[in-house]
């Protein structure tokens, strides 16, 4: 055994390993426990969001309602350090858009960017940690492409309008970055109305992207949906 494996096996000896979803223990190599494995299944949708007034959409799957077990393991991943969750998120969703997405030879990866304040308070960001292994999954390049050049509102305080008027001219292409004739995979963690993956592959539309596809995590709409009833 090598001294990097027996740093580790003392590692996960006195500091275990602990479930992405429940935090209870686990064994060494596990992501997730047992009971969670059960509970929290894959429940893979593909919504078609508009992209303005001209009726063009895009399509954004995604893997589970952003609920219980889900939003409090995202909430820890976005906001409390656990970036190592990004390593099972980006293959998990690797593996549905394998399975349930025709996807038409995508050209690379990218994510939804933070803002530079942004990004030096919390010191990553989660939907670039998840489409970096999402990209290496599914045996594509990850590509830097989107830039956010304005300081925004915080989505998740405005009503669906407001959304829209809040990410108009927050989001641009990178100098000198080719998108023309190529297909993008666009990646975050969550979606809600949409309004900033719409303006995101806008964006790469205006740039010369020939198709743009959507993915993430989980989908408020879908747990705001279930729990109206």
């Amino acid at each position: 055994m090598g001294l990097k494996a027996v740093f580790q096996t003392l590692g996960d000896m006195l500091f275990p390993p602990r479930c992405l979803f429940c935090e209870e223990p686990i064994y060494p190599g596990w992501e997730i426990c047992d009971s969670c494995e059960k509970a929290v299944v894959v429940s893979s949708v593909i919504r078609r969001m508009k992209l303005g007034p001209t009726g063009d959409t895009v399509g954004c799957l995604t893997l589970y309602p952003y609920e219980g077990l889900v939003k409090e393991s995202l909430l820890r991943f976005k906001f409390h350090g656990k970036r190592e969750y990004a390593a099972y998120y980006g293959r998990i969703l690797a593996e549905e858009l394998q399975r349930s997405v025709p996807l038409n030879h995508p050209s690379f990866v990218t994510a939804v960017p933070l803002s530079i304040r942004r990004l030096r308070e919390r010191g990553y960001n989660q939907s670039e940690q998840i489409a970096r292994r999402t990209a290496e999954c599914l045996k594509l390049p990850y590509e830097e492409v989107l830039l956010k050049i304005k300081e925004n509102r915080v989505q998740h305080e405005l009503s669906g309008e407001e959304r829209q008027k809040n990410v108009r001219g927050v989001y641009r292409v990178h100098e000198g970055i080719e998108l023309v004739g190529k297909a993008v995979l666009l990646v975050d963690d969550i979606v809600t109305t949409g309004a900033t993956l719409c303006e995101c592959a806008r964006m790469l539309y205006k740039a010369g992207a020939s198709q743009v596809f959507c993915a993430a995590i989980a989908d408020v709409h879908r747990s705001e949906s279930q729990n109206s009833g």
